[in-house]
């Protein structure tokens, strides 16, 4: 399958928690179904550091792992996910967090405003489409409605925002219940990071994979 990559690439500097996520809006993805990108990982970027606490790196890393096993029908990147999960959580509730995970991610299939998108397993970087699944994890962990709502529904149709935000809460409650808390995340970012996804379609280099 041919993927067409549009890549905005920006140099990276020490960036407070809060406005992280801005800084990480490195490339948008055209597809038929579900897209994925090579990458080059940059320890010292703010996203790394971030990805190193263990709540981040669950869900991000859960999130590509399922989404690359549906797109390259491989079902070595499910087996990784259940390991992380079954880690961190336990075996019992590890399967019943991976299920939650998988159903949201199906919801979002169905629905998705756009092909969905996300870096490859490992990935010291974050694209768009993984910010908005951290927003909604994180929003439903601390309470903030308008931080979940938002992230939903700037990945999904109007029509099955609520079913995206149940999947979502019921992942991060299983996840809170194990004290993989994520941090907060200004609803300012999710903002700026639909901006900058926005303006970064135009005016891009393109290369072909």
């Amino acid at each position: 399958m041919q993927v067409t990559v549009w890549i905005h690439s920006k140099l990276y500097g020490l960036t407070p928690l809060s406005e992280y996520i801005t800084q990480n809006l490195m490339f948008k993805t055209q597809v038929g179904e579900m897209a994925r990108m090579k990458h080059d990982d940059c320890e010292d970027c703010p996203a790394a550091a971030y990805l190193r606490q263990q709540p981040e790196n669950l869900v991000v890393n859960g999130y590509r792992n399922w989404v690359a096993g549906l797109a390259h029908s491989d079902s070595r990147y499910w087996d990784a996910a259940w390991s992380a999960h079954a880690k961190a959580l336990g075996t019992v509730d590890g399967q019943i967090a991976l299920d939650a995970m998988a159903a949201l991610i199906r919801q979002l299939g169905t629905c998705a405003t756009c092909p969905l998108r996300f870096y490859k397993p490992g990935a010291g970087h974050l694209c768009r489409d993984e910010c908005l699944v951290l927003g909604m994890v994180s929003g439903a962990q601390h309470g903030d409605e308008d931080l979940l709502v938002q992230s939903a529904r700037l990945l999904t149709c109007s029509d099955a925002c609520i079913e995206v935000i149940e999947r979502a809460s019921a992942y991060a409650g299983i996840l809170l219940g194990h004290s993989q808390r994520l941090a907060p995340i200004p609803l300012s970012a999710i903002a700026d990071i639909d901006m900058r996804s926005s303006l970064g379609g135009a005016g891009a280099s393109g290369s072909l994979h």
